[in-house]
Order: structure tokens, then C-alpha cells, then sequence
């Protein structure tokens, strides 16, 4: 998923087999840390009906236009996008406020706004929903690159497997897996998945480890921005996983290594 030089930009779908696994949180973490290190990024809610991104962010009453008004040609990606007010490289197109105003979309135009966005940003990032719905599924086809996030629960994984196997089938083979929320102790006790073990159960190639902390949830409800607000080991792992998909060698637990000791 690195960048190298190509003119065009890299569009990555963010999904999960079910709720709970913090995908939105990892979609917005992401984001603005390819943003610090200089990329400049379009962030896209396709949860319709429960758009939800503009709370971690702090944009909760500048977001008007959605992708269905720019698939519609009401307006323009530029004019829909909103730039976010701290991180200025950074872009945010938010989804319909229902499902129902998905209904006349099609796989064609949603694969038309996935080219505008290649066009004009190093990476588009698109936050989809829990489950996949059809729309959900043009979205992450058109992207050809998907990160999986599930937690190390049996039921996420098991969940991140059989998105995995229909991603696969509609021709996504660029997949790869985030375990987030990740707490040790757990593991210790055998109430969670080794990383190794969630690797094996999904059978997926590991992006990124994210640790359990309290200031991802802190920062989303408050609408801050971790990357600026915490010097915890969440947000060096975000940051790890930007470096990786800018095609850098970061080690696996670079920076948190302390926190997730025993995890393997």
C-alpha cells in the first residue's frame, strides 16, 4: 500500500465484520497521522445513517454536502469536502444522514467518486460500516485496498474472516488486518487472541497492532485529536501503521513495545 512516487493516490477501505472493534476510531487516527507526516488526505464517512465521524473530529456542525450530493453532480468534491479546522492538509466528506438517500446510488457512481478522489489526494481513507452492505461493497471494490480492524474477541475474528473471504471475492486482494484494542492481560489469561493467533484465525498479513487506551475514547468524545492530545501508546501506533502504508519498514511494536510485551 505505499506510495513510492505513483501520480495517483492510494484509496483504502476501513471495515469490519461487526460493531465494537473501533474501526472509526482507526480510520481518524490514520488519517490525520499520514496528514503529520505531510500527506495531504480525504477522509470519507460511508456510514450512511449513522455518519459518525464528524464527533471524533470536532466538526460536528461543518459538515453539510455528502458523497451521494457529489455521485448526484450537485456539487463539486472540493466544494463538498470540508477542510478540517486544525489539520489543514486533511479533508472530510460525510455521508447521508439515512440509508434511503443511498437508494439511486450506483456501483458506477460511486466508482466515478473513488477515481475524483484518487485524482486529487495522496490517500482517501473510507470509513465504511459495520457489516457490509452493497453500497459498502462497491465502496471498498472500487478502493481495491482494505484494512480489516477487528479486537482479539473470537466473534471479531471470526467476523474479520468471512469480510476477508467476501472482499476476495469481489477481487480485493489487497487486505490487511489491525488488531486494535488490544489488552494484555487479557491474553495472558487466554481471553483473547495472540497476534499470531488472530493472524492464523483470519488468515491475514498484519498492518498494525493497537493497544487498549483510554485516550482514544477521551479524545473521540471530546472531539480533540489524539495525535495532538496524547502522548500515549495508541497514538504511536497509529502512527506506526502511517509510516507502513507509506511503504516505510517499521517494526511491529515500535514505541509499545513495553505496553504489548507478552501479546505474541
Amino acid at each position: 500500500m505505499g506510495r513510492g512516487r505513483c501520480a495517483l493516490g492510494h484509496v483504502i477501505a476501513v471495515v469490519s465484520g461487526k460493531g465494537g472493534t473501533g474501526k472509526t476510531s482507526f480510520a481518524v487516527n490514520v488519517a490525520v497521522s499520514l496528514c503529520a507526516l505531510g500527506e495531504r488526505v480525504l477522509l470519507i464517512d460511508a456510514d450512511a445513517g449513522l455518519r459518525s465521524l464528524d464527533i471524533p473530529l470536532g466538526m460536528t456542525d461543518s459538515l453539510l454536502f455528502t458523497y451521494a450530493d457529489v455521485i448526484a453532480g450537485s456539487v463539486s468534491l472540493k466544494e463538498a469536502s470540508v477542510v478540517h479546522p486544525i489539520v489543514r492538509n486533511l479533508r472530510v466528506l460525510t455521508a447521508p444522514a439515512t440509508e434511503a438517500m443511498c437508494a439511486t446510488l450506483t456501483r458506477a457512481g460511486i466508482e466515478s467518486l473513488v477515481r475524483r478522489a484518487r485524482d486529487h489526494f495522496a490517500y482517501t481513507i473510507i470509513d465504511c460500516s459495520a457489516g457490509l452492505r452493497e453500497d459498502i461493497l462497491c465502496f471498498a471494490a472500487a478502493a481495491g485496498h482494505a484494512v480489516i480492524v477487528s479486537t482479539g474477541d473470537q466473534t471479531a475474528l471470526r467476523a474479520a474472516q468471512k469480510t476477508s473471504a467476501l472482499l476476495r471475492e469481489l477481487g480485493v486482494s489487497d487486505q490487511r488486518l489491525v488488531v486494535n484494542r488490544v489488552r494484555e492481560r487479557l491474553i495472558d489469561e487466554g481471553a483473547s487472541a495472540t497476534i499470531d493467533g488472530a493472524m492464523d484465525l483470519t488468515g491475514l498479513p498484519l498492518l498494525g497492532v493497537v493497544p487498549e487506551d483510554r485516550d482514544v475514547i477521551v479524545c473521540a468524545n471530546r472531539g480533540k485529536l489524539l495525535l495532538l492530545e496524547s502522548r500515549g501508546h495508541a497514538r504511536r501506533a497509529f502512527l506506526n501503521i502511517a509510516h507502513r502504508l507509506r511503504g516505510e519498514r517499521v517494526r511491529l511494536l515500535y514505541g509499545i513495545r513495553g505496553k504489548l510485551k507478552g501479546t505474541y
